[in-house]
C-alpha cells in the first residue's frame, strides 16, 4: 500500500550541482572515516534521497554490517 503515498515535491536550487571541490572534500571525508562511519553517512544519504523524492518512499533504509 505504500505506493498509493504520493513522493513530496523535489526541491531544486538552479547552480548548486557539486562541483569538483565537492566531489573532491567528499571523497577525502569518505577515505578518513572508519567503516561504521560510512555507513551512518549512506542512512543519512538515503533519508536525504527519500526526502527529496528521489526514490520512492517504500524504499527501505537498512544499516548492513558490512558496505559493498
Amino acid at each position: 500500500m505504500a505506493n498509493n503515498i504520493p513522493a513530496p515535491k523535489s526541491k531544486r536550487f538552479p547552480g548548486r550541482k557539486p562541483g569538483t571541490a565537492q566531489r573532491e572534500e567528499y571523497l577525502r571525508i569518505w577515505d578518513l572515516v572508519d567503516d561504521d562511519s560510512r555507513k551512518v553517512m549512506l542512512f543519512f544519504a538515503r533519508t536525504v534521497a527519500r526526502d527529496q523524492g528521489l526514490v520512492p518512499l517504500s524504499t527501505p533504509l537498512v544499516m548492513t554490517d558490512r558496505v559493498l
